[in-house]
C-alpha cells in the first residue's frame, strides 16, 4: 500500500540493517522472522520514507538493503554509515556478513555488527607480518562478533578466499593474543570451502588456538545459511528456502 509510513517492525528491522550493514532480503528477512511479502513491504515503506538504499546485483543475485544516512539517524545506532554504493568485488563478503549476522539473530544471540565494529575502538588490534621481505603493519577488526550463551563475547571473522600466510597467521596471533589476555574466549570462522576451513585450522594451531580446546570454531558459510534457516523461529511460514547454497 502506497503511502504507508514505517511502522515499529520496520524501524526493528532497519535497527539491524544499521547494525549488519548491506543484507540480501532473505537473510534480512530470517534475521527478522519475515516472509517475503512482508520483507518487500517493509523494504518499500523504509525506501520511500529516505530510510533505506537498495543495491541491484547481477541478474539471479537478487539485491542488497542498507540503512542510508538519515535511516542511520533513525535507527540511533551508534555504527558507521555505508556512504556509497557497495563496489561488485565485496558483494560477496557483504552477503556472507550478512548471512553470519542472521545466523545468530535467528537463533536469539546478541551480536555487534559489521558496521558497528568499525564504529569502536576496542575491537581493533594491529597485525604486523612479513611478505616478500618487507614489513608490513596494519589495523585490523573482526567482521562481526557473536555473543555466546554466557554473555562473553566472540570474534567472527567470515574467509571467503585464501590470503597470504604470513596475514593470515598475523590475524590468528591477534586472536590468540586475545584469548590469552581474557579478551575473549575463542574466535569463530566462516569458511567459503573445506580447502580454506582446513587451512585456518592448521594455522590456528600454530598461532596456539585449538578447535578441540575450545579456543577455535570453524563452520562453513553453506552450513552457517542452512542452520539460519532452520532457527527461524517461523521459517515454516516464511516462504525462504535454501536451492543449494542460493536463498531464493
Amino acid at each position: 500500500m502506497a503511502g504507508v509510513r514505517p511502522g515499529p517492525s520496520s524501524v526493528a528491522g532497519l535497527e539491524w540493517l544499521a547494525k549488519v550493514g548491506p543484507s540480501p532480503l532473505g537473510a534480512w528477512g530470517i534475521a527478522m522472522g519475515w516472509g517475503q511479502a512482508a520483507v518487500y513491504s517493509h523494504a518499500r515503506r523504509l525506501r520511500e520514507a529516505g530510510w533505506l538504499e537498495i543495491c541491484e546485483r547481477l541478474r539471479g543475485e537478487g539485491t542488497l538493503a542498507y540503512a542510508s544516512r538519515d535511516g542511520l539517524l533513525v535507527s540511533r545506532v551508534r555504527a558507521t554509515v555505508v556512504d556509497r554504493r557497495p563496489a561488485p568485488y565485496t558483494w560477496p563478503h557483504c552477503e556472507a556478513c550478512a548471512w553470519t549476522a542472521a545466523w545468530l539473530t535467528a537463533r536469539g544471540r546478541g551480536m555487534v555488527g559489521c558496521r558497528e565494529i568499525l564504529a569502536r575502538r576496542e575491537w581493533r588490534g594491529e597485525l604486523r607480518w612479513k611478505e616478500r621481505g618487507e614489513s608490513r603493519r596494519r589495523g585490523h577488526r573482526p567482521d562481526l562478533v557473536g555473543q555466546l550463551p554466557d554473555g562473553q563475547l566472540m570474534p567472527i571473522e567470515v574467509e571467503l578466499t585464501e590470503k597470504s600466510s604470513a596475514r593470515l597467521e598475523a590475524v590468528l596471533r591477534l586472536h590468540a593474543s586475545w584469548v590469552a589476555c581474557g579478551k575473549t574466549p575463542a574466535v569463530m570462522y566462516v569458511c567459503a570451502s573445506q580447502q580454506i576451513a582446513a587451512r585456518v585450522k592448521s594455522d590456528g594451531e600454530q598461532a596456539g588456538l585449538s578447535v578441540e580446546l575450545g579456543t577455535m570454531r570453524v563452520e562453513l558459510l553453506d552450513g552457517i545459511r542452512r542452520e539460519a534457516v532452520q532457527a527461524c523461529s517461523r521459517v515454516a511460514s516464511t516462504g525462504w528456502h535454501l536451492s543449494g547454497s542460493t536463498v531464493a
